[in-house]
């Protein structure tokens, strides 16, 4: 069974991206990669040395599902992203072990996905995405330009 290709990214939810950013930056050395608004929120993309990403999610939106998350939890850990090779075989996979996959999307070509809720994730929202991975860096690429 290989339906998770890797652990993609460690996603953390914050007030301050420029204040998260510079921790990443000068305590971790990461260096910024990617930034980029989708459906309401902002995210950053941060790579290490080794290949590791980490997403800081943010919005300006007091409404947002990102301020929602720091009122109740604080900052801190949003999600875990595994990539994987067919999303719908992964939900799939999932229901036949009685998990809930839920806001599953499959209508982007360059972003399919669903999540598990943290009470069936061990306490953490996990995110199942499938992308190709060479159409993101030609996006990341061309936002370098």
């Amino acid at each position: 069974m290989d339906l998770v290709e890797k652990l993609d990214h460690v996603a953390f939810a914050v007030r301050d991206k420029h204040r998260a950013a510079n921790y990443l930056t000068n305590v971790l050395g990461a260096k910024e990669v990617f930034d980029m608004e989708w459906g309401g929120f902002r995210f950053t993309t941060f790579l290490m040395g080794s290949g590791s990403m980490l997403e800081l999610v943010y919005a300006d939106d007091p409404d947002s599902f990102v301020n929602r998350f720091i009122e109740k939890r604080g900052e801190g850990v949003h999600h875990l992203t595994f990539k994987v090779r067919d999303i719908e075989e992964m939900v799939e996979h999932l229901r036949s072990r009685g998990l809930n996959p839920f806001d599953i999307n499959t209508s982007n070509e360059l972003w399919k996905e669903c999540y598990i809720h943290p009470r069936e994730g061990m306490g953490t929202l996990i995110q199942f995405a499938e992308f190709p991975e060479e159409e993101w860096v030609k996006i990341w690429e061309q936002s370098r330009k």
